[in-house]
C-alpha cells in the first residue's frame, strides 16, 4: 500500500437494511430510522420501516482497515507519494521518491477526470454544538432548502446531520457544471447557521470542517492498473453515495468476477438507466431539482426513496417513482438525448 496517510475527517453516510448485520458497527457515529426534507413551505418527513439512514465515521474506518491489513505478513506501506506508475511487461511500475516497485497487479484509488457531462456533488461541512441551535434536531435533513438559491446553473441546498446529542453537521451542497470557490460554500453554511441559531453565532464554535467533491456521472481514471473507489464508478450517479456500490465491487472481487467487478459499475442496469434520464434533466437546468426532489419526497414512501438511493427497487418502484415526478422534462430527455 502506497501513498500518504489521509488524516481527513471524514463522515461517509448510507442506508442500511434494518434486518442485515452492518460491517462498521465500531465506527457508527448514529442511525435513524426517519430522515426529513425542508423545503420553503413544507417538511417531508420519511420513516423507514425496512432502512436505516447512518452515518460512519470515514477516518476511524479507513484506520482501523489498515491497521488489520498491517497485521497480515505480506502487507507492506509506504508513506511516499506517488510521483508516476505505469504499465510495464506483465507488470506495473510505481515509483516514489525513494523507490521503484513492481507488481503484477495494481489497484489506483487516486481521483479519476469527470467525463463530459458529468455533474459535481461538491460540499462543506461544519461541525457545531448542538446547543447553538434554536431547534433540537433528533432527525437528519437530508435537503433543506430554505435558504436562497445564490449559484448560477446549480442547485443548492443545505444538509444537516445531529451527529451526537452534543454534535451537529451542517452541511452546504450543490450540484453544479462545474466547481465554485469552497470558502462560498462555507459562507453558505455560515449562513444556514446564523438563521438558525439561538444565539450569536461566532467561529469559536466550530469544532471541525470537512468538504469534498463528488463525480455525478462518467468518470476518467488517469492512471494504469485497476481503478477502484471513485475511479472505478462506485459512486451511484444520481447521488454521490459511494459505500455500498464499492462494497459491492469488493466482494464481486473477492467471490465472483475478479478483477473486471472493480473496474465496473456496481448498480443495476434500470438504475443506471434512471440515472442517466436524471442527470439528463439536471444538467440542462439544475435548478429544476428543486422541483423533483419536492415531487419525489412527497410521493414516496422512506422505504421506496431509501430503496431506490441503494438500488434496492424493481421495475415496479421505478414506474412508481416515475408517476411523482414532472413529466415534460424526463419526457424530453428521453426523446432528445443530447448530453
Amino acid at each position: 500500500m502506497i501513498g500518504p496517510t489521509d488524516n481527513r475527517v471524514q463522515t461517509i453516510c448510507t442506508w442500511r437494511r434494518k434486518n442485515e448485520p452492518t460491517q462498521h458497527a465500531e465506527h457508527i457515529i448514529n442511525s435513524w430510522d426517519r430522515w426529513q426534507f425542508s423545503f420553503s413551505d413544507h417538511v417531508e418527513t420519511h420513516h423507514g420501516n425496512k432502512f436505516l439512514y447512518e452515518a460512519i465515521n470515514g477516518q476511524s474506518l479507513k484506520k482501523s482497515l489498515e491497521l488489520r491489513l498491517s497485521e497480515s505478513e505480506n502487507f507492506t506501506r509506504l508513506v511516499e507519494p506517488v510521483d508516476r506508475s505505469q504499465a510495464a511487461d506483465n507488470c506495473f511500475e510505481v515509483a516514489t521518491e525513494n523507490a521503484i516497485l513492481t507488481a503484477t497487479n495494481l489497484f489506483d484509488s487516486r481521483p479519476p477526470k469527470f467525463g463530459h457531462g458529468t455533474l459535481v456533488q461538491q460540499f462543506f461541512g461544519i461541525v457545531v454544538p448542538s446547543n447553538c441551535l434554536r431547534e433540537k434536531l433528533v432527525h437528519p435533513r437530508l435537503m433543506d432548502f430554505t435558504l436562497p438559491q445564490q449559484f448560477d446553473g446549480a442547485l443548492a441546498f443545505t444538509y444537516i446531520l445531529p451527529l451526537t446529542a452534543e454534535t451537529v453537521l451542517i452541511e452546504a451542497t450543490i450540484f453544479a457544471r462545474t466547481k465554485v470557490p469552497y470558502e462560498a460554500l462555507r459562507s453558505m453554511a455560515i449562513e444556514w447557521l446564523v438563521t438558525n441559531a439561538g444565539g450569536e453565532f461566532n467561529g469559536d464554535m466550530v469544532l471541525y470542517e470537512e468538504s469534498g467533491c463528488l463525480p455525478m456521472g462518467n468518470v476518467v481514471p488517469l492512471f494504469p492498473g485497476h481503478p477502484i473507489g471513485l475511479a472505478s464508478g462506485s459512486a451511484r450517479p444520481c447521488s454521490g453515495y459511494a459505500l455500498s456500490g464499492l462494497q459491492r465491487q469488493l466482494s464481486g472481487l473477492s467471490h465472483e468476477n475478479g478483477y473486471s467487478s472493480v473496474t465496473c459499475s456496481p448498480y443495476s442496469k434500470l438504475s443506471a438507466w434512471m440515472d442517466r434520464i436524471f442527470l439528463r434533466v439536471l444538467n440542462r437546468e439544475p435548478q429544476i431539482g428543486l422541483s423533483i426532489f419536492a415531487a419525489m419526497t412527497h410521493g414516496l414512501t422512506g422505504d421506496r426513496f431509501a430503496g431506490f438511493m441503494t438500488d434496492n427497487f424493481n421495475a415496479v418502484d421505478a414506474l412508481r417513482l416515475i408517476a411523482t415526478l414532472p413529466k415534460y422534462p424526463f419526457i424530453d430527455a428521453v426523446l432528445k438525448n443530447d448530453i
